[in-house]
């Protein structure tokens, strides 16, 4: 049987791969790279507004004060 800590590992995990690969991206200009790291900040962003309306607090997930649409902008996210 699948337990709820499991769930929080695979999702842990998919966090922290969707951060990094924002972040890579987030630093390059070709189209490719910009067309993932949108792709990027709306899988991040669903994970924030889900945990939100679930009351996940973002720092179990890792996301706690990162917006990944400032990677967007060519800001860099926290």
């Amino acid at each position: 049987m699948t337990s709820k800590a499991d769930y929080q590992v695979l999702l842990e995990t998919i966090v922290t791969a969707a951060k990094a690969s924002a972040i890579e991206a987030g630093g390059k200009q070709d189209q490719e790279s910009r067309a993932y790291l949108f792709a990027y900040c709306d899988i991040l962003d669903s994970v924030k507004t889900q945990a939100e309306v679930l009351g996940v607090p973002l720092s179990e997930i890792g996301l706690e004060g990162f917006d990944p649409y400032q990677l967007t902008a060519g800001k860099k996210a926290a």
